[in-house]
Order: structure tokens, then C-alpha cells, then sequence
């Protein structure tokens, strides 16, 4: 029977090894966990995680300041050094997931990092070429979700300048171990912002696809780049996006071959030197690449550069139009073989060039032939050079031979290079009898001591660079030392020398150590201009003395003229100095166009007491006056003085400004401080200023601050809150507030003138940062004109940020009158030089909208010489560069219409449909109709009948809006010109217009429809030839428009004239061109058809019409001859002359005297025999022959009336009437003439004669009434 106790017992202690097994695995779960939560979630298990690192690393990963947890960590400071780098982390953020782990898979959420400094160091050992790795794979996946860097500094190993810097990196990346992905990598840098994706497979072959785009790029402009292929056969593909820019590179690579590079092709356009180096050269480049790999293992092909702006050096060009070489390049060795070097037209330089990296030799050959070297440098004479230039090198000595000549002139010069020696062998410029040779040696080892001697004999300048002629002879001695600071002697003597008809002497010796301390004298003289430096400046007692006496500056011979008279004296040292200063200047000329006269300038400092005044009376460039007046004037002692500056600028701007304040720290000059305060500065002008309260001051060399400064301007303030500059940084803020803006000159609306307010807040350093804002507070602005128009201005808005090299500027405008307008722009900037600019090639990001309400407003900036009006509605994204810039987007017009009231041209129902593209605004429609208005009342068009009511004008082509070609196409069909008193024509036709750089070139061919041309009003006011406006502004079109007009003009069947008595149809062509000033001509010949002349109050027949137009359109040149026929005397009228001043005499056949003419025009008879009616002749001839017109008020009754004559005479001898008699005539044929006549004093009845020619001689007159008769007369002619 079974022991239950001893069962259970027995149970219990089987089970006690497992209960001891679970417990430990409890236990050991128990402190793993907490150990796990402790290292994670605990500061402490942060702290001994960095701690193991540091130690494991022996120091080269060092960590500061760690916070938080392992999976949230913050560390101050990051420091990790190997062979090659030195890498520092500021301010690291670290947000992961550490339970990932158990899923092989680190999950990073985000890591932020303020700065990444790193620092190249020298390499020690030679690094191994790289090799291509077995696999990229990893055994974990990993995902970083953002990592983001501030900014990342990479230090040169060579100079310690900043090689690289980028900032605002942002990335994401994933992998699973073997597929690697970047999903994104964005930076700034300073040529632009990169943006980035790539893929890459952990295993053999590695296939890897990427691509960069570069964005805001300066100066190449928005560039992308393909990468293709694997880690074995690399491709790189980059390209310009700017379709209007030809800049494409094509690399083919084996990344880890002793030879990378397999294949390289390059085709840049448009590269300007300048937009990447501030100082370098401004040039238009075009680069042609093609290399390829040889079987040798050699990369090889031809390499292009073609200049196609070539201009001289001295100009800040290059002087080449094309350069091209065969290249052979391998790892070690770079052969540039086949140099040629083309200079204008010719090729003048060719030559080789190789150099050799391990051996680091190098050695270059060049033959000149023929090379005028104006094409280099312009001011050098014009000659023809050839010879050889030879250039050899290796680490121990380095030589350098030219040896060039022409017909007349000799270049030698040699020049070697021996461990730390440098020699000039040889130095002889020769032509003719002129020759300079020199020699001289330096020494690179310790003090660094030099030698160099000069001779100059005969020596004209002019026989090598264009001066005046000159015979120099002169002995030049330089020698010293370079270390610790430059020291030496210069001896230099001439005599015997003249300088263009002056002769020049002189000598001196001088000592020198450093910039400051030298002793010795020196003296020239030329012509009657005198010139002397004596003196022995060192640490105490010193002594100087500079003395110019000249009369003539001419006879230097440097582009000045004048005179100039100047002494300076100093003793004593700057702790107690003595020094004076006089200069004076009646009047002085300098190059490019300066002039200045009136100049005085006398000062002294003694002691502590000072005293300075300045005065000019003028200062004027290109003949144009910029100063006036200018006195400046300086009193005080050194700790205490007043400076005080008066200046009148143009004629409408008078400055005024005085500060007072000290001068602190004598010695030495570097350290020398100015602290004050500026107590006064005021403008007057078109925007007054004036300082409200004094402001403090302090100038040194390395500084300026301005304190708290409040200025009145222009009906408002404006207040400088900081302005802070030294040659590395600068900070200057502020604010402004109830600034009145006028337009030009027009102060006379005050309360309503547009009023801005605004602020700034610049700071620049290694970036400019800040902002500028102005906007509108109150008020409107005025269009100029004789009556200011307001264009209801509702809101304007300008501003200005600087951030990340880039500069946005934001623009916003609402007008009642004018519309609404929208603009942003942002281009990249750069510096140089301390200061920060825009390069051509910046690239711009932009967009304009506008939506125009009408044009009224375009009327007063034209001076109302245009009448304007229409909707316009503009959208326009704006890309390319500041010098190519690229526009896409559309513009569009309704009810436009242009109003040219002078010219008789009145375009009305506008419609424009446009488009943007590149830099050219594209018009793909624009037309107008314009309504007939009605023809003038005159009997030549009475039958006239057009096809339409109305005329249209089509323009269609591109503007260029940059300076680029425009070009026009238009095409009128009926277009009425018409102006109420001279003309009246209707035209079709059509043309073309061209204009580039101010030339503006018009063709076409027009048919007159219709069209009269009238004559011009006798009252018409007009001034004499002889007057001169001598206060008139010189019309800036015609001196900067260049207009070359050619268009054919063809009169058609319906073209008439009623012009000076000429009346009927023209026939012809004529061509319309403008002269070289401008101005509008006209040539051609025109006949008249079916035409009569009016004079004298009869219709003359035309036997010769012709009107020639030989200048002006609205005075052409009359050659008429006009008849009445059908009478025994054919009498008429020859016209000569112009329309404005025709030229009038009186022609028969057979001849006859001019009164007779006058009679058989007027009278259609002979005068009377009596000859009582000649001075009724002659008055009537005097009154039309002085009108010229020949439509007076007698002719204008006679036409109402329908007779021929109306004339006023003193009754003859014999007749029955008495006194003055009136006559009225008509003509009833040819033979058959019938008169009343009666006497304007009477009540008599009168006379009624019947005229009858029997034949030219023979004439029956018959007559009732008071006298009823018959007479029968015979004529006898006698000439």
C-alpha cells in the first residue's frame, strides 16, 4: 500500500531543480530588463554608454554636456579626430527607437545637429588608391526619417580658410541591408541650393541611379544632374534647365581604375569669368570638350575656347577669340599639344605645354607670329611681334625665356629660378635708338635681400605704348630686403631727357625702412613743373617736406591740364607734431572728363591745435556741373574741434553738415580714433533732410558707429536706431515714418502727396540677413503734367529680405486709376571684397501679376504727346538669369486705343492675346479698329465710295524686353491718317518693324485707298528759321533712337490734292525714309491727272502737274503749268516753289506783258483800251499773287453766283459812266464774252457789252443801255 506522504515528498523534490531553473531565468529577465530600461530610459545608462565609447575609442570620440536618454539624447559637443579629419558636433539632438532592435532594424526618428565643423589635416602616410569593396550590404535595415544640419564647415588642411560650406542640409534615407535609398538631401551653398535623390545595391556590380538638381545657381544657373550605371561603369549626365543656354556635360567613369575617367564631353555656352571671381575679367566663353580613352589607357580629344566678346585687358576683357589644343592626359602626365591661340583674326600663338605630376616637372614652348599687341593692351602701339616664349621647370630649378621681336623692336628677358635664388638674367626692351635694360636677383633665404638696376637710353615711351614722344635717359639702383619688413635704397638720376617738348631732369636717394620711416631726397623737373620730397622720418624728430609747383600740367603729358601748386611741411613726431598744408588750383582738368577750378586747401596742426579749410568752386564731369560749391572747415584742438562741411550739389540740393568731437591716440597711426558727435546735417533739395538731435560719432580705420540718430525728411522722420561697420561685418537698422514722396519736382500738393512709412534691419557678416519694408501710410501720387492727375492710390508695398545668399523682394500695388499689381523676385547674392552684389548670371525665381484698368495715366508720363486707354491683364513667371532672364505667362488687352492727335491717328477696339517666352514678349494678335472719320467737304470726293465704315491694323511678332531684337510684322487694311487742315488719306499695306540697341529699322508698302492733301491754313503760326530756343531741353530720342525708315508709298486711283489753286487727281509712288538726324523725308514724283488750277478766280487747265517730294510730307515741290485755253491769248500760270512758299509768274502764247496776261486770265479779254482798268488789275493780281492762294473772298462769291468776273474800275474816257464802275462777267464760249457795267456812284441804269472774237487780232463789242453802240478793233502787238 502505497505512502501518500512519502508520494508527495517525493513529487516535491522533483519539481525543485525546475522551480530553481524558472527562478534564475526570472531573475535573469528580471536584470536584463532592468538593466535594458536602465541603459535606454535612464541619464545614467546614457552616460556609461558614451563613457564605454570614449574608452573604447582611446580617446578619439569624445562627448560634453550629455542629456536626456539613450533614446532621446541631447550632447553639447561631438569631437572625433582620425589620420585624416578632425570633426566637431555642436548641440546634437538625437530622437530613435532602441525596441526596433529586436527587429534588426534601427529606426532613427530625427537628428538635428546646430554645426558641423571639419577640420583636414595633413596626411603622414600615403593613402592607398581605393579599391572596388566585395559588398555594401549591412546586417541591419536602417531608416533615418530627418536629419538636419544648420551648417557644415569644411577647413582646408593647407590654408585653414573654409574649402566648403553648406547649410540648412535636410535628408531621409532607407535600407534594408541590401537596397539602399536616399530619399531626399537638400543644402544651400554658396553657388546655389543642391537637391538630391539616389539608389544604391549593396551587392556586386552595385547598380546605383541618382539624380542632383542644383537650384538658385550662381553663376551657372538651374542645373540637374542623372547619374546612371553601377559603382564599375559610372554615368553622369548634367544639363542647364534654362532651354535658352546651351551648358551640357556628359561624363563616362570607372571609379576605382588607376584612369577614372573614360570618357568627357563639355558644351558650355555664354560662361563670363567674371560671375565667378569678382576681379577676373568680363568675357562671353563657349567651351567645346570631346575626350575620350585611348587603348594606351590615355584620355584624349580636343578642347575649345571660343571668346566672343574679345576685348583688351585693360578694358577688364579678354583678348582672344579662340584657343584650342589636342589634350593626351593620364594619371601622371598632362600634354596639351597643338596650342593655337587666335587673337582677332589671326592665329598669332602656338605651342605645347606637359607636365609631369610624380616628377612634378613641367615645360612649355610657344611661337608668336605676328601679334599686335593693341589687341592685348589698346594703349600699346600698333606693331607686329613674333619669337618664341619658353617656360621649364622641375622641383629644383625653374627658367623662363622671351625672346620676341618686330621690324624695329627687340623683347628679350630671362629669368631663372635656383632652390631659393631667383635671378633676371637679362631684361632688354629695344627699338631703334630707344632702349631699357635692367637686371636684378632675390634671395628667399633669411632676410630675403634684393637687387635690381635699370638703364634707360633714348628711351621714348611712345615707341611702345601711346604717350607723347619722349627721350628719357636715367640710371634706376633698387636694393634691400623683403624680411623682417621691406628696407632699402632707391637711387635713381636722369639728364638729357625730355618729355614731349619739356625737358626733365632730375635725382634723388632714398632710404627706406617699412611704410613709415624713410630719409633721403628726391627731385624732378618737367617743363616749368617742379617737384621735390625731402625729409627723414623716424620714431622722433622727424622732418618731411613735399613741394609741387605747376604752372602746366600739360607738359607731363598724363591727360592733365592745369595748373597745381601744393606744399606740405611736418616736423617734430606725432606726440608733437607740426604739421601745414597748402594747395591751390585755378582751374584743373583730369581724365575722363573732370573738371575743377577754384580748389584751396590750407591746414595746420601744431601741437594741439588745429586748423583746416577747403574750398571748390566747381566740379563738373562730362560738361555737366555735379558741384557747385564745396567749403569744408576744421578748427579746435586735436581734443576738441568742430568740423563743419557746406556743399551745393546741381542747383536744387544744398548739404549742410558740423560735428564736433576729438581725435584720440597719436601713435600710431592704425589706432588713431575720432569720437564726437554729429551735431548738424541738413539737405535742401527735392528731399529735405535735417538732423533733429545730435548724434554720437566714432571713426577709426577699422570702424564707424553711428549712434541714435532722428532726421526730419520730407514732411516726416526718420529714425537710424544702429549703423555699426568695419571691413568684415556691418549692422545698420531703422524705421521712417510720414516720408511725402513727389513726383519729379512738383512740391505744390502737400496734404494729399503720397506719405511712405517703413523700417530695416540689415546685419552682414559670412551672411547678409535682414529686411527692408516701405509701404504706403496716406496720400496719393500725382502723374506729372501741366494739371496733376491723382491715380487713387489704395495700397503699396515694397519689401526686402536677405537670408541663406539670397535676396526676395515682394512688390504689391492698388490704384484706383491704374489697377492692381503683384510681384516677387528672389536672385542669389555673393561677396567679394567685403561688399555683396547680384552676378549677371544670378539666377532668378519670380512671378508679376497686373491687372491694368485702363491707360488714361500713360497720357502725362508721354507729355499728353500720346492719348491712351484699355484693360491689360499681364501674368508672368520669371526664371533664367539677371542678364538672360526667362519670362513665361500671358498677357492680354481689350478696348485698348492710341490717340495720336498730331499725327491724325486714332486706333481704337484694341484686342491683345500674348505670351511670354524667354525674354520676349510674343504678340500673337493684336488689332485695332478705327472708324472712318467723314472726308472734308470739297467736290473731289463727292463720288468717293469706300469698301468699309471702318479701317483695321493687325500687329503680330515679339518684343524683346531686355535688349533683345524686336520685330514687328503689321498689316493695315483701310486705315484712315486724317488731320482736319492738311490731309486726309486712307491706307492698306503692310510691313515690318525691327529695333535693337536704339535701332529702329521700318519697311513696308502701303496703298493709298484714298486721299487728299489740303492746304495748310494761312494763319497757321509759325516761327522764323532764325530763332534759336537757347533754354530748351535737346530731344533725347533723336540723339538716342537710331530710326531707318523705308516704306513705299503708291497713291493709287483715288489720291487728290487741293492745294494752293491746284485741284484734281495724283498718280504716283513715293518713298518715305528717314536721314541720319532722325528726321522724316520724303522722295518721289507725282503727276497730276484730270487737273486744274484755280487762279484769279478761273479754272485753268493743267498742260504740267507735278509735285515732288524731296523732304518734309507736308511741303512738297510744285511744278505746274496751268492754261486758259480757248481764247486768242492763251494765258496762264507757271507754279514753282513749295506748297509752304510757292513761287508764281504769269505765262502766254503768243507772250504778252504780264498786265495783258493778267486780263485774258482774269477777263478772258484783252485790258481795256483805255487802261483805266490796269489798277483794278493789279489790285486784284496784288491781292491773290500776295494771298498765293487764289481762293479769296471775290473768288468764293463768283463761285456762289456762277459768273467769271467781279471786278472794281475807273470808268473810261469817253464813256457814259463816271467815277468807279463795278463789272460783272461770264463767259459764255470760247469767242463770246458778256459784261454788265455800272457806276457805283449813280442811279444810272448802266451798260451791257457783248464781246465777240472774231479771230485772235479782230474783236466786235456791242453795247446798250446809257450808250447803245458797235466798235469793231484790231490789235497790233508790239514785244
Amino acid at each position: 500500500m502505497t505512502n501518500p506522504s512519502h508520494s508527495n515528498h517525493s513529487s516535491q523534490n522533483s519539481h525543485k531543480p525546475y522551480n530553481r531553473l524558472v527562478s534564475l531565468l526570472l531573475v535573469l529577465i528580471l536584470l536584463a530588463s532592468s538593466a535594458g530600461y536602465w541603459l535606454f530610459s535612464t541619464s545614467s545608462g546614457l552616460q556609461w554608454t558614451f563613457s564605454t565609447i570614449n574608452r573604447l575609442s582611446a580617446g578619439a570620440v569624445q562627448f560634453e554636456e550629455i542629456q536626456g536618454t539613450l533614446q532621446n539624447m541631447r550632447i553639447a559637443n561631438i569631437r572625433m579626430v582620425s589620420d585624416e579629419y578632425q570633426v566637431s558636433l555642436q548641440n546634437v539632438h538625437v530622437s530613435w527607437r532602441p525596441g526596433q532592435l529586436l527587429r534588426k532594424w534601427i529606426e532613427i526618428d530625427q537628428i538635428t545637429i546646430e554645426a558641423v565643423d571639419i577640420q583636414q589635416l595633413l596626411a603622414t602616410t600615403a593613402t592607398p588608391p581605393p579599391t572596388l569593396p566585395e559588398h555594401l550590404t549591412i546586417p541591419l535595415a536602417v531608416s533615418i526619417h530627418l536629419l538636419k544640419v544648420n551648417t557644415i564647415q569644411v577647413i582646408s588642411a593647407e590654408n585653414q580658410h573654409s574649402a566648403l560650406t553648406l547649410s540648412n542640409l535636410a535628408l531621409s534615407l532607407a535600407s534594408n541591408g541590401y537596397d539602399h535609398r536616399l530619399n531626399h538631401l537638400d543644402f544651400h551653398t554658396h553657388w546655389g541650393a543642391v537637391s538630391a535623390l539616389a539608389a544604391l545595391n549593396g551587392n556586386a556590380p552595385f547598380e546605383l541611379s541618382g539624380r542632383i538638381d542644383l537650384a538658385d545657381a550662381d553663376p551657372w544657373g538651374d542645373t540637374e544632374a542623372v547619374i546612371t550605371g553601377n559603382l564599375e561603369q559610372l554615368n553622369i549626365q548634367i544639363n542647364a534647365k534654362q532651354s535658352n543656354i546651351k551648358r551640357d556635360l556628359k561624363l563616362h567613369l570607372q571609379p576605382f581604375a588607376a584612369n577614372p575617367v573614360t570618357q568627357f564631353h563639355a558644351n558650355l555656352e555664354r560662361l563670363n569669368p567674371a560671375g565667378f571671381l569678382s576681379d577676373a575679367p568680363t568675357a562671353d566663353l563657349s567651351v567645346s570638350a570631346h575626350l575620350t580613352q585611348n587603348e594606351s589607357g590615355q584620355l584624349a580629344g580636343e578642347v575649345q575656347i571660343e571668346n566672343l566678346t574679345a576685348t583688351p585687358l585693360n578694358h577688364s576683357g579678354l583678348p582672344f577669340t579662340k584657343i584650342s589644343t589636342q589634350v593626351l592626359m593620364t594619371e601622371n602626365v598632362i600634354q596639351l599639344q597643338n596650342i593655337r591661340t587666335r587673337i582677332a583674326a589671326n592665329e598669332v600663338i602656338r605651342g605645347s605645354l606637359i607636365w609631369h605630376r610624380q616628377e612634378a616637372s613641367a615645360s612649355a614652348d610657344f611661337l608668336v607670329n605676328q601679334l599686335n599687341p593693341q589687341h592685348i593692351d589698346s594703349r600699346i602701339q600698333i606693331t607686329q611681334v613674333s619669337g618664341q616664349i619658353n617656360l621649364q621647370g622641375n622641383a629644383q630649378k625653374q627658367s623662363a625665356r622671351i625672346n620676341l621681336k618686330d621690324n624695329s623692336a627687340v623683347l628679350n628677358a630671362a629669368i631663372t629660378r635656383t632652390d631659393n635664388h631667383i635671378t633676371l638674367e637679362q631684361f632688354n626692351l629695344q627699338r631703334n635708338k630707344s632702349r631699357l635694360s635692367g637686371q636684378g636677383k632675390l634671395d628667399l633665404s633669411n632676410e630675403q635681400s634684393f637687387e635690381l638696376s635699370s638703364n634707360l637710353v633714348n628711351f621714348n615711351i611712345a615707341n611702345f605704348v601711346q604717350a607723347p614722344d619722349s627721350n628719357l635717359n636715367a640710371t634706376i639702383k633698387l636694393a634691400g630686403k623683403l624680411s623682417p619688413h621691406i628696407s632699402g635704397v632707391l637711387e635713381y638720376a636722369i639728364q638729357k631727357s625730355h618729355l614731349a617738348k619739356s625737358p626733365i631732369t632730375g635725382s634723388g636717394q632714398v632710404a627706406f625702412s617699412g611704410r613709415e620711416q624713410f630719409k633721403g631726397k628726391a627731385e624732378l623737373t618737367v617743363g616749368s613743373n617742379h617737384f621735390l620730397a625731402q625729409g627723414d622720418m623716424r620714431e622722433s624728430d622727424n622732418t618731411l617736406q613735399l613741394e609741387i609747383n605747376a604752372p602746366s600740367l600739360q607738359q607731363l603729358g598724363l591727360g592733365l591740364t592745369g595748373d597745381l601748386q601744393a606744399r606740405l611741411k611736418f616736423n617734430g613726431n606725432l606726440n608733437s607734431p607740426d604739421f601745414q598744408v597748402n594747395i591751390h588750383s585755378k582751374r584743373l582738368h583730369m581724365p575722363e572728363e573732370q573738371h575743377l577750378s577754384g580748389l584751396s586747401v590750407n591746414g595746420r596742426l601744431h601741437n594741439d591745435t588745429i586748423s583746416f579749410n577747403a574750398t571748390v568752386a566747381n566740379y563738373a564731369t562730362n560738361q555737366k556741373t555735379v558741384l557747385q560749391h564745396l567749403a569744408v572747415d576744421t578748427h579746435g584742438k586735436v581734443s576738441d574741434h568742430t568740423v563743419s562741411v557746406n556743399a551745393q550739389i546741381n542747383d536744387d540740393i544744398q548739404i549742410r553738415m558740423k560735428a564736433t568731437g576729438a581725435m584720440e591716440g597719436k601713435t600710431p597711426l592704425q589706432s588713431l580714433r575720432w569720437n564726437g558727435q554729429l551735431a548738424e546735417l541738413s539737405s535742401v533739395g527735392e528731399i529735405p533732410i535735417r538732423l533733429k538731435t545730435p548724434a554720437t560719432l566714432s571713426i577709426n580705420p577699422d570702424s564707424i558707429t553711428l549712434g541714435h540718430a532722428t532726421f526730419s525728411i520730407s514732411d516726416g522722420f526718420l529714425s537710424i536706431d544702429q549703423l555699426q561697420w568695419t571691413p568684415k561685418e556691418w549692422k545698420t537698422s531703422g524705421h521712417f515714418s510720414g516720408v511725402a514722396v513727389y513726383p519729379g519736382k512738383q512740391h505744390t500738393v502737400r496734404e494729399s502727396a503720397l506719405h511712405v512709412g517703413g523700417q530695416w534691419d540689415f546685419a552682414s557678416s559670412v551672411q547678409l540677413k535682414g529686411n527692408l519694408q516701405i509701404r504706403r501710410e496716406h496720400g496719393d501720387w500725382y502723374l506729372p503734367g501741366d494739371i496733376s492727375q491723382p491715380i487713387g492710390l489704395e495700397t503699396l508695398q515694397l519689401q526686402v529680405t536677405a537670408h541663406d545668399e539670397t535676396i526676395t523682394g515682394k512688390f504689391e500695388l492698388v490704384s484706383q486709376q491704374l489697377g492692381n499689381a503683384k510681384a516677387h523676385l528672389t536672385v542669389p547674392i555673393k561677396q567679394s571684397t567685403n561688399r555683396w552684389s547680384i552676378a549677371g548670371e544670378a539666377p532668378l525665381h519670380g512671378e508679376v501679376t497686373a491687372h491694368i484698368s485702363n491707360l488714361k495715366w500713360v497720357d502725362a508720363i508721354l507729355d499728353n504727346s500720346i492719348s491712351m486707354n484699355g484693360q491689360l491683364q499681364i501674368q508672368a513667371h520669371i526664371k533664367g538669369t539677371l542678364n538672360q532672364p526667362d519670362f513665361t505667362g500671358a498677357a492680354t488687352g481689350k478696348a485698348l486705343s492710341i490717340l495720336l492727335l498730331e499725327h491724325g491717328i486714332d486706333l481704337q477696339q484694341g484686342d491683345l492675346v500674348a505670351s511670354f517666352h524667354h525674354s520676349n514678349l510674343n504678340i500673337d494678335r493684336l488689332d485695332f479698329i478705327t472708324p472712318h472719320r467723314p472726308p472734308p467737304d470739297n467736290r473731289l470726293l463727292k463720288d468717293l465710295k469706300l469698301d468699309d465704315t471702318s479701317g483695321t491694323l493687325k500687329i503680330t511678332g515679339n518684343i524683346g524686353l531686355v535688349g533683345n531684337e524686336s520685330h514687328l510684322n503689321f498689316k493695315m487694311s483701310q486705315l484712315p491718317l486724317a488731320h482736319k487742315t492738311d490731309y486726309w488719306i486712307i491706307t492698306s499695306g503692310s510691313g515690318q518693324a525691327k529695333f535693337h540697341n536704339n535701332n529702329l529699322s521700318v519697311k513696308g508698302d502701303i496703298l493709298a485707298d484714298a486721299g487728299i492733301l489740303l492746304q495748310p491754313p494761312d494763319n497757321r503760326p509759325e516761327l522764323s528759321e532764325d530763332i534759336v530756343f537757347v533754354n530748351s531741353r535737346p530731344s533725347t530720342t533723336q540723339q538716342n533712337l537710331s530710326l531707318l525708315l523705308d516704306m513705299n508709298l503708291n497713291l493709287g486711283e483715288k489720291f487728290f490734292i487741293h492745294v494752293s489753286g491746284l485741284e484734281g487727281r495724283l498718280a504716283g509712288q513715293l518713298q518715305i525714309q528717314s536721314d541720319q538726324k532722325n528726321a522724316l523725308k520724303v522722295s518721289g514724283s507725282i503727276s497730276a491727272q484730270d487737273t486744274t488750277f484755280k487762279a484769279y478766280g478761273q479754272d485753268l487747265t493743267v498742260k504740267r502737274g507735278i509735285v515732288s517730294f524731296q523732304g518734309p510730307l507736308d511741303d512738297p515741290g510744285l511744278s505746274v503749268l496751268a492754261i486758259r485755253e480757248g481764247l486768242q491769248v492763251e494765258a496762264g500760270v507757271e507754279i514753282l516753289g513749295s506748297v509752304r512758299h510757292p513761287q508764281v509768274k504769269l505765262v502766254s502764247t503768243p507772250n504778252v506783258p504780264d498786265t495783258e496776261k493778267l486780263s485774258w486770265i482774269v477777263l478772258g479779254r484783252k485790258p481795256d483800251a483805255s487802261g483805266l482798268d490796269t489798277s483794278a488789275l493789279l489790285l486784284a493780281a496784288g491781292s491773290i499773287l500776295g494771298g498765293q492762294s487764289g481762293t479769296g473772298i471775290t473768288d468764293q462769291i463768283t463761285r456762289t453766283l456762277g459768273v467769271d468776273e467781279i471786278t472794281v474800275k475807273q470808268a473810261g474816257i469817253g464813256s457814259s459812266l463816271t467815277g468807279q464802275v463795278g463789272v460783272i462777267g461770264k463767259r459764255i464760249s470760247s469767242r463770246v464774252y458778256l459784261s454788265y457795267e455800272r457806276s457805283l456812284a449813280t442811279t444810272t441804269m448802266g451798260i451791257t457789252k457783248l464781246t465777240y472774237n472774231l479771230t485772235p487780232r479782230v474783236t466786235v463789242v456791242t453795247q446798250a443801255g446809257e450808250d447803245n453802240a458797235a466798235s469793231l478793233f484790231y490789235t497790233i502787238q508790239f514785244d
